[in-house]
C-alpha cells in the first residue's frame, strides 16, 4: 500500500486499497485537511480519535517453513508522549508490532518480546521485520534460519532468535487513535522472508533520494573490494601512512 500521489481533494479520498488483495482500510474521523489525511505522499493523523484500520491480518496463518516480512515507512510528528502507541499491526495482545515515536517492538503470541529498534522522533523511518524461515528440510538450514532481523532504513540493524516462538494470530493494522501525530508513506507484507539486501533494495526503490543513496553505497572496486579513495570522498576517513611497524608491535 502506498500513499504517493493521493490528495485530498480526490473523489476516491476516503478509499484505501492495496495492490494485491484490493483489502480495504476503514477510516474514523478522518477531516481530510492538511493535519488529518493525505499530505505530501502520506497519510496524516494525530488525535484518539482519528485512525485508519486496514482489514488485513498479517501474521495470520504464519508459518516458519517460509517466515513473514513486513514493511512501514513512517514519521512520527507533534509528539505528545514518547509512549504513544501510533501504528499497531497485528493483536493487541498477541503476535504484533507496535510503534512508538522512537521505538518499534515485535511481538510474539505470548505477548513476549522479541526484538525491538530504536529511532529519532519527527524523522522518516524505513523499517523491515523480517522473521526467517526455518526449512523443514534440516540440511537447507543455515545460521539465519529462524532469526528475527530489523532493517532500518535499508541497514540491518539488530537480530534475535525467532525460533520456538508462535506468530500465527488475527489482528489487522491500525494506524493513529493516539494523542502523537504520525505519518505513514507505505506498507508492504510478504508471505515469506526476503533477503535483508532486497529491503535495502526496497528502501532505495521507495526513497524520494535514489541517486543521493546509490552515491553513497559506491565504495567498492571492480573486484568487490571497499575502495579508499571512493569512501574517502563519502565517509569520515583518517589516512595513516609510514612504518607502522612500532605502532603494530607496541
Amino acid at each position: 500500500m502506498s500513499a504517493y500521489g493521493r490528495t485530498n481533494e480526490s473523489v476516491d479520498k476516503n478509499t484505501w486499497l492495496d495492490e494485491v488483495n484490493d483489502v480495504p482500510t476503514t477510516f474514523t474521523g478522518i477531516q481530510w485537511n492538511t493535519n488529518s489525511g493525505w499530505y505530501d505522499n502520506s497519510f496524516r493523523t494525530v488525535g484518539t480519535s482519528e485512525r485508519a484500520v486496514v482489514n488485513f491480518e498479517p501474521f495470520s496463518g504464519f508459518d516458519f517453513t517460509v517466515g513473514k516480512t513486513i514493511e512501514i515507512e513512517f514519521e512520527s510528528e507533534k509528539v505528545s508522549d514518547d509512549t504513544d502507541t501510533l501504528i499497531t499491526i497485528g493483536s493487541n495482545s498477541g503476535a504484533r508490532i507496535t510503534i512508538t515515536p522512537n521505538m518499534a517492538t515485535l511481538y510474539n503470541n505470548a505477548g513476549t518480546e522479541v526484538v525491538h529498534t530504536n529511532y529519532k522522533s519527527n524523522e522518516r523511518v524505513k523499517l523491515a521485520f523480517i522473521i526467517n524461515a526455518i526449512p523443514s528440510d534440516q540440511a537447507s538450514r543455515t545460521v539465519e534460519s529462524g532469526l528475527a532481523y530489523i532493517v532500518n532504513n535499508g541497514i540491518l540493524e539488530r537480530a534475535a532468535s525467532a525460533s520456538g516462538s508462535s506468530f500465527d494470530t488475527t489482528g489487522s493494522i491500525t494506524i493513529g487513535g493516539a494523542r502523537s501525530g504520525v505519518r505513514v508513506y507505505n506498507m508492504r507484507v510478504y508471505p515469506y522472508s526476503i533477503r535483508y539486501v532486497d529491503a535495502y533494495n526496497n528502501f532505495l526503490y521507495d526513497s524520494e533520494d535514489k541517486a543521493i543513496i546509490a552515491d553513497s553505497n559506491n565504495i567498492l572496486d571492480s573486484t568487490g573490494e571497499i575502495s579508499f579513495d571512493l569512501c574517502k570522498n563519502k565517509l569520515d576517513t583518517i589516512l595513516i601512512s609510514g612504518n607502522l611497524s612500532n605502532i603494530l608491535s607496541g
